[in-house]
């Protein structure tokens, strides 16, 4: 299959960025995209940097669920070495980007839940080393995970939108934690069952 023309790459992708949202189809086919083009990775990933700089805070969890989705194929058994090219990109900016998806404010605070899921799913899969994902943790330890809709700056109808795309992503997450790897150590499992009720500690 030819390469596609980076330029044309570029627009493309910036175009469904701009498209995006929480539901689960979207996130897959930006992510799809992403890790069928790994060759242009770079270009890719400026276009992700741009993005969440653009968006306000609420929906900038839905690129996080992107690179969620673009990790979990490049670190899948069946990746490609050009879909590894993905995940030291996202590794040097990982403890950033999350700082950006869940600042210190009520729209950030909104994110907190599903960004921990996200955390969750990464120790899980062991996408990052145990570094990354203690300063990930100690990030995350201290903060509120609820904002209301006034607070968030969020409309009536996007706080019902975001509640329904919560839902389907809940319950995705509660059928992968049922998927576990063969050679998985018996603590992790212990740890993917806790995150999934850690939250009622909130």
């Amino acid at each position: 299959m030819d390469e596609m023309d980076p330029f044309e790459a570029r627009l493309l992708f910036s175009n469904m960025l701009d498209n995006l949202t929480g539901a689960q189809p979207t996130i897959d086919r930006v992510s799809s995209f992403a890790v069928k083009n790994a060759s242009l990775a770079d270009d890719l990933y400026e276009c992700i940097s741009e993005k969440l700089d653009k968006l306000q805070v609420p929906p900038r969890l839905n690129i996080l669920l992107v690179l969620d989705g673009i990790l979990a194929a490049a670190s899948s058994r069946t990746a490609t070495a050009a879909s590894q090219a993905w995940a030291p990109l996202i590794k040097k900016d990982i403890v950033a980007l999350v700082k950006l998806v869940a600042p210190e404010t009520p729209g950030g605070d909104s994110n907190v839940p599903q960004v921990r899921k996200v955390v969750a799913g990464w120790r899980r899969r062991s996408v990052f080393d145990g570094f990354i994902l203690e300063k990930l943790d100690k990030l995350l330890a201290k903060r509120g995970g609820s904002a209301g809709a006034s607070e968030s700056g969020m409309r009536h109808q996007d706080i019902l939108k975001r509640i329904e795309e919560d839902r389907e992503r809940h319950k995705r997450h509660k059928e992968d934690v049922w998927i576990r790897p063969a050679n998985e150590p018996s603590e992790n499992e212990l740890d993917a069952y806790w995150d999934t009720t850690s939250d009622f500690n909130d």
